[in-house]
C-alpha cells in the first residue's frame, strides 16, 4: 500500500436471508463447504492494497466461517454482529446511514459476496483507480460498472441511437451506456457519512469486464458461477487459492 495515501477498508454485507437463493451466502459452492463467504474472504485476505476488512452480519454460520479463515489474515478482520432492525431486506437506506459508524476512517470500499469472480487483482485495481482518479482526480468517489454497447429499446422506441441517422450502426460505434453492477463502491468514510450514500455525484466508473462483473442474484446464476469456478478456479491437490 502507498504509505501517501489513506488507508482502504474493506465492508464486507453478509445478510442471513435470501429471497431467492436460500442460503445463497453459506452453502458449499465447488470446494469451498463456507461458500460464496469462504470464497470471498479468502480472495480479501489476498489482497496487497486493503488495510482491514469488516464483515457485517446477522448470521452464525459467516461468524463461524470468518472465524476459521482468521489465520489466512495478515491485516486486521472484524467481524461486526448487524442490529436486526438492519437485516431486513428493505432497509438498505438506513444501512448505508449505518455503515460510517463502524468503519475505520480512510476508504471505505464496499463490495458484496455475490461478485464470486472479483478477486484480489480487481480488488487492487479498485483501488489503484480510487487513488488516481478520486484522491489525486477530479472525482469524488468510484463504483464498479459494466460497459453496455448494444441496440436498446425502451416502451417509446430506439433508446441506443438516432436511427433516423443510422438504422443499424456498428455496436462499437454507439456511445456506451454503464450499468451499476454492485462488485465494488469505493469512496472516503467521512464523504460516505455526510452523503449518507455508497457514491458521489461524481462517481468514477470502473469498467469491470464481464466475469469479474458477474452477480449472482437468482439460482440459475448460482449454479452457472459454481460451474464457471469449478472448471476454472477450484483449489486443487496442490492447495492453490481460488481466484
Amino acid at each position: 500500500m502507498a504509505e501517501t495515501s489513506p488507508p482502504v477498508h474493506v465492508f464486507l454485507p453478509c445478510r442471513a436471508g435470501s429471497q431467492r437463493v436460500p442460503g445463497k451466502n453459506t452453502r458449499p459452492f465447488g470446494d469451498l463447504p463456507g461458500g460464496l463467504t469462504e470464497l470471498k474472504l479468502r480472495q480479501l485476505a489476498r489482497s496487497r492494497e486493503i488495510a482491514s476488512v469488516t464483515v457485517s452480519t446477522d448470521d452464525a454460520r459467516v461468524i463461524e466461517i470468518a472465524e476459521g479463515l482468521r489465520p489466512l489474515f495478515d491485516r486486521p478482520l472484524n467481524v461486526i454482529p448487524r442490529p436486526e432492525e438492519l437485516a431486513i431486506s428493505d432497509s438498505l437506506d438506513r444501512f448505508v446511514s449505518y455503515v460510517p459508524t463502524i468503519m475505520p476512517e480512510g476508504g471505505l470500499l464496499w463490495t458484496h459476496v455475490t461478485s464470486p469472480f472479483f478477486g484480489p487483482e480487481e480488488l487492487d485495481r479498485a483501488v489503484t483507480l480510487y487513488r488516481e482518479h478520486v484522491l489525486e482526480g477530479a472525482f469524488d468517489s468510484l463504483m464498479g460498472v459494466s460497459r453496455i454497447q448494444n441496440f436498446l429499446w425502451d416502451e417509446n422506441g430506439c433508446i441506443s441511437h438516432d436511427r433516423a441517422a443510422v438504422k443499424w450502426p456498428q455496436t462499437q460505434d454507439l456511445k456506451p451506456i454503464y450499468e451499476v453492477n454492485s462488485s465494488v463502491f469505493l469512496i472516503d468514510r467521512d464523504e460516505m457519512a455526510r452523503r449518507q450514500d455508497r457514491t458521489g455525484d461524481t462517481p468514477y466508473l470502473m469498467d469491470v469486464q464481464k466475469l469479474a462483473a458477474y452477480d449472482v442474484d437468482w439460482p440459475d446464476d448460482f449454479e452457472i458461477a459454481e460451474r464457471i469456478y469449478t472448471a476454472f478456479f477450484a483449489r486443487k491437490a496442490e492447495g492453490r487459492d481460488p481466484c
